[in-house]
C-alpha cells in the first residue's frame, strides 16, 4: 500500500484553490474551527467509493457560488505514481461524484483504486461510542471490517436494499408469495454473512487487546458482548427465514424489520463486568486508541495493507497515556497518517518527520 504525495483543490468547500505537498508519513492539518481541516481529511476520503467520511451530498461539496469542484491528488505505490482525479459529473440530471484514474474511468479502474487505498477513520464522535447509540457501535464494526474486506460494503447495501423491499411487499396487499420469500431468502444469506463477519471482528479486538492491553500495561482487561436475542452461532438459513414470516404481521404494522444485524449491538467491559460506558472520557479515549492500534496491528502484520489512517480532531483528551499510545499508532507501523487539531502545540510530541500546515492562512 501507499501514500499520498500531494493534492490540488478546485472550488471544494471553503476552499477555491489549494495545494499541498505532503510527508509520506505523518501530517498534521492545525487552525481555528471552520477554517477546512476537516474539509481536507473529506477530500482524502473521496479518493475512493462513498461520500467521504461525513456522507454528504455532493452539492454541498462545491465551493459557494460555483458549479462544480475539481481535486487531484497523486498517489505513490510500489514506486508508481497515480493520478487520482475526484470530479463532479453531471448525469440524467443528477450531480454525482467521479474519480478518474490516470484520467480512465471505468468498473476496472475503480477496482483498482479500491486495491491502492484503504483507510482507518477517527471522529470526534468515536470518542464517545462507548456511550453513543447502538448504530454508532454497528457502524464502527463494519468500518472496521470494510478496511480489511472491500466486499462488506457491498454486502452491508444489498441486505438493506431487501430489508427495504421487504417493507415494501408487505404493505402490497395483493404481494406476491414466492417473491416475498425470495427477498426473505435473501436477508437470511446476508444477515447471517454480516454476522459472521461482526463477530470475527469482535474475537479480533477482544484477542488482540488481550496482547495490546499487556504491552502497553493498561489497567484493565477487555471483554465484548453481542446484545442481540436473535443470534446466536447456530444460526442458519431456515430458522432465519422462519422467523421472518413469523414477523410478517408485525413488521407490517410497526415497519421495518424486527430482527436481524442492524438490530445487534456491541457491549464493552473491563474487568469481566464493568460496562467501559462508565469509565472516565480519558480511559474511554485510550480504549478506542487501543481498538485503532489493534486494527493497526491487524491490517499490517496479517493482511499484509497498510492503511492510511484520516484522524479527525483527535488532539482532546490526550493524557500521557493517550500521547504515547497514540505516538506508538503513528511510530508503529510504516503508514501514512494525516490528522486534525486546532492548535500545532497539541501535536508536540511527534516526530521532527511530521509536516504541519496552518490551514487557518490558506
Amino acid at each position: 500500500m501507499g501514500y499520498f504525495k500531494n493534492i490540488k483543490l478546485n472550488c471544494f468547500r471553503n476552499f477555491n484553490e489549494l495545494q499541498l505537498e505532503f510527508s509520506d508519513k505523518c501530517n498534521v492539518f492545525f487552525g481555528k474551527n471552520g477554517c477546512g481541516k476537516t474539509n481536507l481529511l473529506e477530500e482524502l476520503s473521496l479518493c475512493t467509493k462513498g461520500r467521504g467520511i461525513r456522507k454528504d451530498k455532493i452539492t454541498n461539496f462545491i465551493k459557494k457560488d460555483q458549479n462544480s469542484f475539481s481535486n487531484i491528488a497523486y498517489f505513490i505505490n510500489e514506486n508508481i505514481e497515480y493520478q487520482i482525479k475526484v470530479i463532479t459529473d453531471l448525469k440524467n440530471k443528477k450531480l454525482q461524484k467521479k474519480i478518474l484514474l490516470n484520467n480512465e474511468f471505468s468498473s476496472e479502474v475503480n477496482k483498482k483504486i479500491q486495491s491502492l487505498i484503504t483507510y482507518l477513520i477517527y471522529l470526534p464522535e468515536n470518542e464517545r461510542m462507548f456511550i453513543a447509540s447502538p448504530t454508532t457501535r454497528r457502524n464502527f464494526f463494519d468500518h472496521f471490517i470494510y478496511s480489511s474486506n472491500k466486499k462488506y460494503n457491498t454486502l452491508i447495501n444489498f441486505y438493506k436494499k431487501n430489508v427495504y423491499e421487504r417493507n415494501v411487499i408487505l404493505n402490497d396487499i395483493n404481494f406476491d408469495e414466492t417473491w416475498l420469500t425470495k427477498i426473505e431468502e435473501n436477508i437470511s444469506n446476508s444477515g447471517i454473512e454480516i454476522y459472521k463477519n461482526r463477530k470475527m471482528q469482535a474475537d479480533l479486538f477482544v484477542k488482540n487487546l488481550d496482547n495490546i492491553s499487556k504491552y502497553f500495561n493498561t489497567k484493565f482487561k477487555v471483554t465484548l458482548e453481542i446484545n442481540d436475542p436473535f443470534y446466536n452461532e447456530n444460526l442458519n438459513i431456515e430458522k432465519y427465514m422462519i422467523s421472518l414470516r413469523k414477523c410478517r404481521a408485525i413488521d407490517k404494522i410497526v415497519g421495518g424489520t424486527k430482527i436481524g444485524p442492524h438490530k445487534s449491538d456491541y457491549i464493552f467491559f473491563v474487568d469481566k463486568n464493568y460496562p467501559a460506558s462508565q469509565l472516565s472520557t480519558g480511559q474511554q479515549k485510550t480504549l478506542v486508541l487501543l481498538l485503532y492500534f489493534s486494527q493497526c496491528n491487524y491490517l499490517v502484520n496479517i493482511c499484509s495493507k497498510k492503511p492510511i489512517l484520516l484522524l479527525d480532531e483527535i488532539s482532546s483528551h490526550l493524557d500521557d497515556t493517550n500521547t504515547q499510545l497514540l505516538l506508538k499508532i503513528v511510530n508503529q507501523f510504516d503508514m501514512q497518517v494525516f490528522m486534525t487539531g486546532t492548535n500545532k502545540d497539541l501535536f508536540s510530541f511527534l516526530s521532527t518527520n511530521t509536516n504541519f500546515y496552518n490551514i487557518s492562512n490558506k
